[in-house]
């Protein structure tokens, strides 16, 4: 969790062409995707095939697959970037985020040749659409509990099972499917919509009218053994490693739904006049503002420079390309639990803020904030709830530390101070001591797991925001920093009284108002 300016990346150092590729992703989602959403949300889910159809015309469904097979192979910084554009609509962004990761990237990872062949160049082209089977009504978080059973006669497997919340469902034409072969051995398929396969209706949910989620039903659906996906019994592996690069893809897109709603709010707290004058005017109102500013700085900061890290490791040669993108997957399985827990909390907040902003007519679905606060809602939930990103998160380090691949500070010098860099030591010593101390627990009491999983988030965003603004050198970045910085300080005192059995170190605090007041004056120079 160290870095230097030099060696993290920024979104400031995309390339003209990265850039452009941004503008047109989100040139096709303004005005291919959204003029429909009325029509999506209130007629036939299958017009969001079309819909994913047009984009791959822009190569938009291949983003992260490489050019052999008919993808675009980007980096993962611009993948991110395009994973921001797309999220301007909810509803398109979750069946494009399902189609082009957890849809995907299984075969990425696992396929044979023979199968990456057959299936990538028709999900890239948008012949063949992508879900995702692995939950069941007896099996959520705890995937490794499902009952839906793989038997094998001759060469192929006969599925028969229920899984539930399946997007994309609807239309689509490959469900990558975990069963468990003879009831023991948990593993992954690619299965074809065929004779035995049943969608069942539409659910009614909360919000993301406009995408398909649907129960699907196996009944004895026939699935020929070389669509087995990997080996018997390495379906966790296969779900785990995909989710891992899902978590970061629904991070980036929380990123770009944030920053949407906030400008959204910005513009609406400068049109609105109450009592004589516009109410971005009142400090209650741009306050807000500020806060959502200086966390989504710091969320976005993270969330590039893991996005640099992830392309650094899956660019490492290695003798087998699977292996080596396997190995990057797992090695920053933490930070992007991390990275899913703080974008979408961070998003919450953002939306929250906004339709309060709005008042009244932020309850209203006249106005778009109603929708975004529905259809936003399921990001803490899905791709793993926070709660067990949390635990992920806290349960990886120690599995790193235990292996001898993660060593956190322990020297006891420096705690408390003033600076940015003494408030990062002092929340290495926190974690690296809590952390030292659970090594040797069977089971992680989750009293613990919230704070500490929350003094993780904080340092990794701290620092990471910090190394941002020490590259640019723009004042509105340390300005924002500055804010950050001091909030982290004051959670970390609660931090330290629920982990450590030692007074905590002492801070100077600074005034928030003045920090909310420099952060304001930056935003609007």
């Amino acid at each position: 969790m160290e870095g230097t300016p030099a060696t993290i990346f920024s979104p400031e150092q995309f390339t003209p062409d990265e850039r452009k590729m941004g503008e047109a992703t989100e040139r096709f989602v303004r005005e291919q995707v959204m003029p429909f959403v009325k029509r999506l949300e209130h007629g036939e889910p299958r017009q969001m095939r079309d819909i994913l159809i047009e984009s791959a015309m822009l190569g938009l469904l291949g983003i992260d697959v490489p050019t052999e097979y008919g993808g675009l192979g980007l980096p993962k910084t611009t993948s991110a970037l395009i994973t921001e554009k797309t999220a301007l609509q909810p509803s398109f962004a979750v069946a494009h985020a399902v189609h082009t990761s957890v849809g995907s990237l299984p075969i990425l990872l696992f396929g044979t040749e023979e199968q990456a062949q057959h299936c990538l160049p028709k999900l890239t082209s948008g012949e063949y659409i992508g879900a995702y089977a692995l939950t069941e009504p007896e099996s959520g978080s705890d995937a490794l509990a499902a009952r839906t059973r793989a038997e094998l006669r001759g060469d192929t497997y006969y599925l028969t099972g229920n899984k539930i919340w399946i997007t994309n469902a609807g239309f689509a034409d490959l469900f990558v499917t975990f069963a468990k072969v003879d009831g023991e051995r948990f593993t992954a398929f690619l299965v074809e919509r065929a004779p035995g396969l049943i969608v069942e209706r539409e659910e009614h949910k909360l919000g993301l009218h406009g995408s398909s989620t649907c129960r699907v039903v196996y009944e004895g659906v026939p699935v020929p053994v070389n669509r087995r996906l990997g080996a018997e019994g390495q379906g966790a592996y296969v779900a785990l490693y995909t989710l891992n690069i899902g978590r970061f893809k629904i991070a980036a897109a929380a990123n770009g739904v944030a920053k949407e709603v906030f400008r959204i709010g910005w513009e609406y707290a400068h049109e609105r006049k109450q009592f004589g004058k516009p109410i971005v005017a009142y400090d209650l109102v741009w306050r807000k503002l500020v806060r959502n500013s200086v966390q989504t700085y710091a969320v976005e900061s993270a969330l590039y420079r893991l996005a640099g890290d992830l392309e650094q490791a899956f660019k490492q040669p290695n003798e087998n390309r699977q292996a080596g993108w396997r190995q990057a997957s797992a090695r920053f399985a933490a930070e992007c639990a991390l990275i899913k827990v703080a974008s979408t909390e961070n998003l919450h907040q953002v939306v929250d803020d906004a339709l309060q902003i709005h008042g009244g007519y932020g309850f209203s679905e006249e106005y778009p904030i109603a929708q975004f606060y529905r259809d936003t809602r399921v990001n803490r939930i899905y791709e793993g709830t926070n709660e067990i990103n949390r635990l992920n998160l806290v349960e990886r380090l120690l599995h790193a530390r235990r292996q001898g691949a993660w060593t956190s500070q322990r020297a006891k010098v420096a705690l408390g101070g003033d600076t940015i860099a003494e408030t990062l030591q002092t929340l290495r010593y926190l974690t690296g001591e809590t952390l030292v101390r659970l090594e040797t627990v069977p089971e992680v009491p989750q009293a613990i797991v919230e704070p500490l999983a929350d003094a993780l988030i904080a340092l990794y965003l701290l620092d990471s925001a910090a190394l941002r603004a020490q590259q640019t050198n723009h004042p509105l970045h340390h300005a924002l920093v500055a804010h950050y910085h001091e909030g982290v300080k004051r959670q970390l005192l609660s931090w330290w009284t629920d982990l450590m059995d030692e007074p905590a170190p002492s801070f100077h605090l600074t005034p928030m108002s003045d920090l909310y007041q420099s952060v304001w004056a930056q935003m609007r120079s």
